[in-house]
C-alpha cells in the first residue's frame, strides 16, 4: 500500500514539474513613464508593466519575472541571455533586426522635442543649442543624423535628462511624446516645442514591439499570440486607457 502511494504521489509530482512554467524573465528600462516606472511602494507599474504581466499570465498563468536595465545594455543582455524577453519601448527597425527577433508591433507613439516656455528654442534652427536624449535610441539616432548643428547631450536615463533641463543646463530634450508629457505634466513652465516626429521610417521604425534572442521563435510566436488576443479581447484598450487620453494602439 505504501508503496502504491509513493507511486501515485511520485507520479503526481513528475505532472506538476511537467506542467508548470516558468516565469517570463522580462528585461525593462526604468523609470520611463507612462509605460514603466515605480509606485510609491516601490513596484513596478506603467503601460508597459500591466500589459507585459497581461502577456505572461496567458503565457505562463503568472506574471512576467521583471528584470531592470539600462538601455545602453539592454540588447547585450538579451544576447547573453539574462533574461527572456524585452518589453521596454523598443522600435523596430533594419539595425536592430540584425539583432534580434521581434513580436508583432504592440503600439506606436511619435517623439518630441520639449522645452521652457520663452526660452526661444526652435527645432528648425539648433545650432549651438544643447539638447537632451537617452542614449542608444532612436531619438539619439534621430538627433544624430538631423541634427548635426546642436550640441548633443546624452543620458542613461530620461529623469536625468529632466533634471538638467530644469536646471537650465539644456535648452530642449527629444522624448516619445508621451514621455515628455508625462514627466513634465505637473509643471507648466515647459511645453511641446514644434511638430511631433515620427519619420524616416529607417529611423524610427514600424512599431514598438517586444524583442527576442533569434533562437527564441517559440516564445516570440506565444507573445505575439498573446498580444492578438488581448487586442481582440478589449484587455489592450482597458490598459491603454488608464495611462493615454488617446489610442497608441498600432
Amino acid at each position: 500500500m505504501k508503496r502504491q502511494l509513493l507511486t501515485l504521489f511520485s507520479a503526481l509530482a513528475l505532472s506538476v514539474s511537467a506542467n508548470a512554467a516558468d516565469p517570463i524573465r522580462v528585461a525593462v528600462d526604468a523609470p520611463y513613464p507612462p509605460f514603466e516606472y515605480k509606485a510609491p511602494d516601490g513596484s513596478l507599474t506603467g503601460f508597459e508593466i500591466e500589459l507585459g504581466n497581461a502577456v505572461c499570465q496567458e503565457i505562463t498563468k503568472q506574471d512576467c519575472d521583471w528584470v531592470i536595465q539600462a538601455w545602453d545594455g539592454i540588447i547585450p543582455g538579451l544576447l547573453a541571455r539574462k533574461y527572456d524577453m524585452i518589453f521596454s519601448s523598443m522600435s523596430i527597425n533594419e539595425k536592430r533586426k540584425q539583432k534580434v527577433l521581434f513580436s508583432e508591433p504592440y503600439y506606436q507613439t511619435p517623439s518630441a522635442f520639449f522645452a521652457e516656455k520663452g526660452n526661444g528654442f526652435n527645432p528648425t534652427d539648433s545650432k549651438g543649442k544643447r539638447i537632451g536624449v537617452q542614449r542608444a535610441t532612436v531619438q539619439d539616432t534621430y538627433l544624430t543624423e538631423m541634427h548635426k548643428e546642436a550640441e548633443i547631450v546624452r543620458y542613461t536615463t530620461a529623469d536625468d535628462m529632466v533634471i538638467d533641463l530644469k536646471g537650465e543646463r539644456l535648452d530642449a530634450l527629444f522624448v516619445d511624446a508621451p514621455v515628455g508629457e508625462s514627466m513634465l505634466k505637473d509643471d507648466k513652465g515647459y511645453e511641446q516645442v514644434g511638430d511631433m516626429v515620427n519619420k524616416p521610417v529607417s529611423i524610427f521604425g514600424e512599431g514598438i514591439a517586444a524583442a527576442f534572442n533569434k533562437r527564441n521563435k517559440d516564445l516570440e510566436k506565444k507573445v505575439s499570440a498573446a498580444l492578438k488576443k488581448l487586442k481582440n479581447d478589449g484587455t489592450y484598450d482597458r490598459i491603454m486607457k488608464k495611462y493615454f487620453s488617446y489610442s497608441i494602439k498600432i
